[in-house]
Parts: structure tokens; C-alpha cells; sequence
């Protein structure tokens, strides 16, 4: 009898998981719902029609594969092949075009849609993986880390205004802890050398941002997690988009792209190109002695911190084709230049001529295939040559009002420190990057995957200045090996899914200085090998709650500036030891049944734990002799939470997120030993954000649409050193930021654009990420994005 119950429980629970129902709204090209399209169900008699906010309905269809038509009188008319798989709803939104001619209006184009958006698939998975969507993003004027920052668990954090330092904090864990990734590969294989801050939001379709576990499939090693960039696909035929902003404090910034794709050969090609600049003048409270050598603080505008960037991609190959899913070849170039206007602290004397710069030029290939249904491979290899120039030579002394110092003429040479002297510093770096990825799916149950990604880097350098000894001669170079496997297991309809790693690690560093005073050479080398492993599980209860546990015992390998230096702010410590950390993240995600009929809302929850021994951090020191130690043991454990609702014609949204992350010294022995319990100096433990949306539709003509938005940001306060140290710790006060602009959309001949106004740091705070630097303050900032 029970076997009999159990029979007609999976029989039944069968039978209605293959009763699936297609929804989703149609929108005009510009993003207006259109009502009383008809949506028809080829080689059946089931129609639908949309209503007056765009959207249609479906129910009750069999899993299997759908072509429908859909069509509305003055639109050029479409055809979509829709697979239902196993989810109960499929959404999949429609755009339909104006037809400009008889034969247009007769045209059919046939895609095959999946019906799942690649966001909601990959937060599906059991990977700890959340997906921001940069549609919205690409037309405020904010850069890419300002944007990422309103994202729950993540801090960006920096030293100044555009182009500065940027410090990327994700559950507690900061900077290279981080790995970033651009198309699943390292960015500073696309040149990006100043940090992710600097990649231009338009070039970015979504990012993927994986949480203290990091798959495989990236091939390196992490402790806190990867950040993964995604451009756009490319269209077929000729395609493109253009993008210019000018702000406050003398910042303007342009980005284009360009695109054409083949379908019938296959061949494509695909430029991309940036160019950023800002003068960075905004004003900052500093302390200066007046005429009797008495400290007063007084306000004053930056006077030597600009920064000015550009590069240039070119990619060209071929895809969808039965030998290659891709066959490419990309080229890129990037030049920074970089004002530096006074030390890690923003303490004593400013800089006035001080300066940075950094080139990277490189090339990538990539080849992907699918060699039957089951069975896929990927290979990437690139190249990539930086060089970087440290320039410290002025005879000058300079005061914050960017004079020079009556009678300081010749007294100095270098402005950073009197005891090592000028410099004109060059560092030059070639890197080599190989990934090679195999999958195999097993049956419709099992996969697994394999990778194997080695990385070689060679460092020298030339102080130009110096005749003798020159530490930045040396030559050092660093191998390092990541492997891993993993085996994927997805049950009960898809309802389970486990991926269960592991990873091995092996680095390999060599050091060759000479020292001309006896003729001598140092030479130094060691190897470390470290295995890890992790797994993730997910359980989908129904398509409205879901549930995710993922771990990994995690290493993170010293990188090259930690080791060999920068040979400009960094001295190089071949001694560092690898971090390791077990990671742990609990994940809730709540959300309403997909209904176009009503207003939609969802929630998620995340519970985080990351204890780490041998954490290096990044020590800082008044001039050029900052330093990456292993301090201590750590734990950072904390909750994510975040929310957003969006009313049912899609006019007005909601959205609000909260972090708190207790980050704490665990040290029992060394020099920090002292400090057990104390939190992290330096790092904010809660922080919030949130923000609104409202639309009008139809303003002038049919096709144009107007948006209103409000973004906030709330950092509670935080001890700039160690809490125990003193009676009265160094606080940096609690801050708070308001973003405000408005959008207007609409197109021209064919060429949608859209003109943003934007007022960042509304209320004109004063904030502060580092050590008591000062940010900018209110700017204002317009945008003009095209896409044809």
C-alpha cells in the first residue's frame, strides 16, 4: 500500500510539473508595453493577447518546444522558438519594431529563446553567485565601482575621486583577495591596470559576483571571492553604442563601441575604445600653519591630482560555426597618467609634481567548441606586457594652496622622502596566462568538468637615476598553477543541484639581484603546493523559495606587487606566506509568484563566515615604503540582506539592501596578539543601501519615456586603528550619500538615445574610505548613451 501511495505521489507531482504556462510582456524598441498584440501558438489553435500594460499569458502546455508568431498591425512581425524545460513559468519578453515599409511588416525572424534570463539561470545554480544587471547602470552617470557598491556585502572604497586607489571589499575580505575577471579573464589581461573602478559601465553588460566560493571554471585562486565582467553579445550586422559625460571637478568620459557580425559566415569583429579625464580639483579641509607657525584648518581645492586614461580592444574571429562555437584573436592597448598629490594618510606636506603612469598592451586567443551534445572544450591564452613609470624629481617644495615654497629651490630633490632621493622608477612586467576547461555531461543527472590554468610572470625594472645599486634591477618571476575539478549532480526535476571541487595550488618565485659594490648575485627561490575543496548545494522547495549552502576551503597565492613591490609605493617581501580561509554562505531568496498582473517583490538573505589564517595586509607608511605583511588570523562573519518591489506596470520600483559584517583579529600569537577581539581597523562593518524609480511614459510622442531616480548610501561609523590601542580611538564619523538625476528616453532616424542629469553626493557630505582621506563632494554630471 505505501509503495502504491509513493507511486501516485510521483505520478501526480510529474504530472503537474509538465503543465507549464508561458508569460511575459511586449514592449515596443523603445520600451513601451504594447496591448493587443497577438501571440500565437504555431500548429495550434492556442492564441493569446496582450493587454493595455503589454502582457500576455499561456497556461497549461506540455514541456517541449513552442514556436509562436507573434504580431501587431504596423510591426514588423516575429517568430520565436520557445523550449519549456522544467520550470512551471517560463517568462520571456517580446520587442517588437515599427515596420517603415510593406515588405518589412511581412518579415519574419526566427530566434530561438531559451526563456530563462541568464541572470535568473546562474542564481539558480548552486553556486554562490549573484548577478547585477547594468541595464539601469549604463545611463546614470556613476562609474562601475559606485555602482557595485550599492550591491549588498560589497564595499568599494578610495582614495580620492576618478582614478585613484580603489579598494574592493567583498564579506570583510579586501583588494587582491578579489580576483576580477573580464569574459572569464583576468582583467589585466584586457589592460584594465588601474583597477576595476576604471573599466567604462558601458562596456559592461552584467557582472557576476561569486561570493567567498569561486568555481573552477576561473582557474585562480581567491580567498574572498571573483568578480566576473560580461560584455554584450554581439548582433547580427552592424551594431554599436556611444557614450560621453562631463562633470563636475573637470571630468569627462567617452566610451564606443562597435560591432558587426556575419551570421551567414560567421566572421565578426568587435572595437571597443575609452577616454577618461578629470582634473579632480574638488576642495578638502587640511591643516596648514599660518605666518606664525600656528596649525589652523583651512579649505582649499586639489591642485595636483588629475588623471587621464585610454585604451583600445579589437576582436576579430569566428563563431557558431560546427568546427568552433568561437574562434578569436583580441588585441588591446591601455595608457594611464596619474597625478599624486600627497601620501597614504594625507598628512604633512603636499606633492606638486609627483607623477605615475602605467601602459599595457597584450593579445588574447580564444577557442571554444561544442565536439558533440555532451561534450565541450575552452582554451584561452594571452599575453600581456605592462610598464609602469614612478617620477619623483622636483626641486620643489609645495604648500596646499599648490605653491611652491619661497626658498625651496634646490633644497630637496624628490618631494616624497629627502632619504631615498629622486627617482624616475620604471617597472616592466610580461605575463602569460593559459586556461584550458573540459566538461562532460554524463546524462541528464551528472557532470563533470576539469581545469587547468597556468600563469607566468617576469619583473624588472631600471631606476634611472641611480648609477650603482639599483634595487629595482632585479630580476624575479613568479609560475603559478591552479587545477580543479568538480562533479555536478542536479535531481528531483532539477529541484537539487550539488557541485562538489576540488583545487590544487602551485606557485613557484625566483629572485636574481646583483650587487655591483662586491660583484655578487642574491639569488632566492621556494615552491609551495596547497590543495583545496568546496561544495554548493542548492534545493528550489518551488519557484517561489529557495534555499543555497556553499563552502570552500580556500588559498589565496601572493600576487606580484605583494612579492616583488610596484617600484612605486610598494616594497616588495618575498617572504609572504599564502592566506587560507574556510568560507561559508548560508542563502534565503523569498520571492512573489510571476504574475504581469500584479506588482512583483523578492528578498534575499545571506549568512557569511570567513575564518582566515595568515591574512596578508596591506601596511602603510607615510612615503614609498608601504608593505604587504602576514599579520594575523582573522574572522569575518556577518548577514547580507536585500529586497526589491516593482509595481505591475513597471513604472515604479523599490530597491534596499543592508550588510553587516563583524571583522575581528584572531590573533594568539605575533605582534597583533594584543589586539584579539578587536575589530579590523580601517574597515566599515555596516553599511546600507537603497533607492527609488518612477517612469512616465509618452511625455511628447509615443516612443519616449522619462525616469526619475534617487540612490542612497549609508556608512555607520568606524575606528581608523585599533579599538583597544588607545582611550580615545582615531573615529571616521558616520556618512551618508544621495544620488538624484532623471533620464529622458527616445530615438531619432532609427537611433535610440537616452540624456541623463545627474547631482552625485546630493547634500554635499563629507566622506572618507582611507586613513582620513577626503572624497569629493556635490557634482554635477550629464550623459548622452546611443545604441543604433
Amino acid at each position: 500500500m505505501n509503495l502504491k501511495i509513493v507511486l501516485l505521489f510521483l505520478f501526480s507531482s510529474t504530472f503537474l510539473i509538465a503543465q507549464n504556462r508561458i508569460s511575459g510582456k511586449v514592449n515596443d524598441e523603445h520600451g513601451n508595453p504594447l496591448s493587443g498584440v497577438n501571440i500565437q501558438l504555431l500548429g495550434t489553435q492556442i492564441n493569446a493577447a496582450t493587454n493595455a500594460d503589454g502582457f500576455y499569458q499561456i497556461e497549461n502546455l506540455a514541456k517541449g518546444s513552442y514556436t509562436i508568431e507573434i504580431s501587431l498591425d504596423g510591426y514588423v512581425s516575429k517568430k520565436q522558438t520557445i523550449v519549456l524545460e522544467n520550470s512551471v513559468n517560463t517568462t520571456v519578453a517580446l520587442t517588437l519594431e515599427k515596420a517603415h515599409t510593406s515588405k518589412e511588416a511581412e518579415k519574419l525572424n526566427d530566434v530561438v529563446v531559451k526563456g530563462v534570463s541568464e541572470k535568473r539561470k546562474k542564481e539558480e545554480t548552486a553556486e554562490a553567485v549573484s548577478v547585477i544587471e547594468m541595464k539601469e547602470a549604463k545611463f546614470k552617470t556613476a562609474d562601475l565601482g559606485e555602482v557595485l557598491a550599492q550591491t549588498q556585502g560589497i564595499n568599494v572604497r578610495r582614495t580620492g575621486g576618478l582614478g585613484s586607489r580603489t579598494n574592493f571589499s567583498m564579506n570583510g575580505l579586501t583588494g587582491n583577495q578579489i580576483r576580477f575577471f573580464l569574459e572569464g579573464i583576468p582583467l589585466e589581461y584586457h589592460g584594465y591596470t588601474f583597477g576595476i573602478s576604471t573599466v567604462p559601465v558601458n562596456l559592461v553588460d552584467r557582472v557576476e559576483v561569486y561570493k567567498g566560493v569561486v568555481p573552477i571554471e576561473f582557474g585562480a585562486d581567491a580567498l574572498g571571492g571573483a568578480v566576473n565582467l560580461i560584455t554584450p553579445k554581439i548582433k547580427s550586422g552592424f551594431s554599436g553604442s556611444f557614450s560621453a559625460q562631463a562633470g563636475s571637478f573637470g571630468t569627462y568620459r567617452t566610451s564606443l563601441i562597435l560591432s558587426d557580425y556575419n551570421k551567414k559566415t560567421g566572421f565578426f569583429i568587435k572595437g571597443n575604445g575609452f577616454y577618461d579625464a578629470s582634473k579632480n580639483n574638488y576642495k578638502v579641509d587640511v591643516d596648514v600653519p599660518d605666518d606664525a607657525g600656528k596649525i589652523k584648518k583651512v579649505t582649499v581645492p586639489r591642485f595636483h591630482d588629475a588623471y587621464k586614461g585610454y585604451g583600445l580592444q579589437l576582436v576579430t574571429g569566428v563563431k557558431d560555426r560546427i568546427w568552433a562555437k568561437e574562434l578569436s584573436i583580441e588585441g588591446f592597448y591601455t595608457d594611464y597618467t596619474k597625478e599624486i598629490q600627497h601620501n597614504q594618510l594625507m598628512v604633512g606636506v603636499p606633492y606638486g609634481e609627483v607623477m605615475t603612469y602605467r601602459k599595457s598592451a597584450g593579445t588574447v586567443l580564444t577557442y571554444r567548441n561544442d565536439f558533440s551534445e555532451n561534450f565541450n572544450l575552452d582554451f584561452i591564452s594571452g599575453y600581456n606586457y605592462r610598464e609602469r613609470q614612478f617620477k619623483d624629481v622636483s626641486d620643489y617644495v609645495y604648500n596646499w594652496y599648490g605653491e611652491r615654497i619661497e626658498g625651496s629651490a634646490g633644497n630637496i630633490k624628490g618631494e616624497i622622502s629627502e632619504s631615498t632621493g629622486p627617482s624616475d622608477t620604471y617597472t616592466w612586467n610580461n605575463d602569460v596566462f593559459s586556461r584550458l576547461k573540459a566538461s562532460w555531461k554524463i546524462n541528464e543527472q551528472y557532470a563533470v568538468s576539469f581545469t587547468s590554468a597556468p600563469t607566468y610572470s617576469k619583473q624588472t625594472g631600471d631606476d634611472r637615476l641611480i648609477d650603482g645599486y639599483d634595487p629595482a634591477a632585479a630580476v624575479r618571476d613568479l609560475f603559478t598553477w591552479v587545477n580543479g575539478a568538480d562533479f555536478k549532480i542536479n535531481a528531483f526535476n532539477e529541484k537539487l543541484e550539488n557541485l562538489f571541487f576540488v583545487k590544487n595550488y602551485w606557485q613557484k618565485i625566483n629572485s636574481e639581484e646583483k650587487i655591483p659594490s662586491n660583484n655578487s648575485v642574491i639569488k632566492e627561490d621556494r615552491s609551495v603546493n596547497y590543495f583545496g575543496f568546496g561544495d554548493g548545494f542548492r534545493f528550489k522547495f518551488n519557484e517561489q523559495f529557495a534555499a543555497r549552502l556553499t563552502y570552500e576551503y580556500a588559498t589565496r597565492l601572493p600576487q606580484t606587487d605583494e612579492l616583488f613591490g610596484d617600484g612605486q609605493f610598494i616594497q616588495g617581501n618575498l617572504n609572504l606566506k599564502p592566506e587560507r580561509s574556510h568560507n561559508i554562505n548560508f542563502e534565503l531568496f523569498f520571492k512573489s509568484k510571476e504574475n504581469y498582473e500584479k506588482s512583483t517583490w523578492q528578498v534575499q538573505t545571506n549568512l557569511f563566515l570567513r575564518k582566515i589564517d595568515n591574512q596578508i595586509l596591506f601596511v602603510p607608511s607615510l612615503d614609498r615604503n608601504n608593505i604587504y605583511q602576514n599579520v594575523f588570523a582573522a574572522t569575518s562573519k556577518g548577514i547580507e540582506v536585500a529586497g526589491s518591489w516593482t509595481s505591475k506596470n513597471d513604472r515604479l520600483s523599490f530597491h534596499a539592501n543592508s550588510t553587516y559584517q563583524h571583522f575581528y583579529n584572531d590573533s594568539n600569537e605575533g605582534i597583533f596578539a594584543a589586539y584579539k577581539g578587536d575589530r579590523v581597523p580601517n574597515q566599515p562593518y555596516f553599511f546600507a543601501n537603497g533607492g527609488a524609480a518612477y517612469s512616465f511614459h509618452n511625455l511628447i510622442g509615443k516612443s519616449d519615456k522619462l525616469s526619475f531616480f534617487l540612490d542612497a548610501r549609508y556608512v555607520y561609523e568606524f575606528f581608523r586603528s585599533w579599538e583597544s590601542a588607545s582611550v580615545n580611538p582615531f573615529v571616521i564619523p558616520s556618512q551618508k550619500t544621495f544620488d538624484f538625476g532623471s533620464t529622458y528616453h527616445n530615438s531619432f532616424n532609427g537611433v535610440k538615445y537616452a540624456l541623463t542629469a545627474e547631482i552625485q553626493n546630493l547634500s554635499n557630505e563629507k566622506n572618507y574610505d582611507f586613513f582620513g582621506v577626503q572624497k569629493p563632494g556635490r557634482s554635477f554630471n550629464i550623459k548622452l548613451v546611443t545604441q543604433f
